[in-house]
């Protein structure tokens, strides 16, 4: 991979791959889905011998094969090579101008946005995890209205 010296175009190139990640995601969740009724059956069972289970398992992971859900579990392993790649470049590429890091922590705050419950009913939320997401999003829509500020009395 190309070493990428700019803050923006790295911004870039990991919300297209993000993108590509999500799709890949919910094509393996629809085929998934899509998969016979006895492929669920390795979740319930109770009471087979290990033999019986291998067997299930075995067919499992044919009906996955013939389904490609193999082709895209490799997809989607390499396209989080390419994510994490290009973050460690982000981490040591510094921003030169204020959208540089406006672009960036909207990426942080789009990232912890996706992984944090905003539910207080959920029983996975976490106050903290949050509190900490309402104020980085807080700080985003400051920086973004001071950037357009300046772009104004620029004009």
């Amino acid at each position: 991979m190309a070493v990428i010296t700019n803050t923006m175009l790295l911004v870039r190139r990991l919300s297209e791959l993000q993108r590509r990640r999500d799709g890949l995601v919910e094509r393996q969740d629809r085929l998934r889905r899509s998969l016979p009724e006895w492929t669920f059956v390795p979740l319930q069972l109770v009471g087979m011998s290990a033999e019986e289970i291998r067997s299930m398992m075995s067919d499992l992971s044919k009906a996955e094969k013939e389904a490609g859900l193999d082709e895209i579990e490799r997809e989607i392993e390499q396209v989080d090579r390419q994510i994490e790649e290009l973050e460690n470049m982000l981490l040591t590429t510094p921003a030169r101008n204020l959208e540089s890091v406006m672009a960036v922590l909207d990426l942080a705050v789009s990232r912890f946005r996706a992984t944090t419950v905003s539910d207080p009913d959920d029983v996975f939320y976490d106050y903290g995890d949050a509190r900490v997401l309402l104020f980085l999003e807080r700080a985003a829509e400051d920086l973004r209205a001071m950037l357009l500020a300046e772009q104004r009395t620029a004009s």
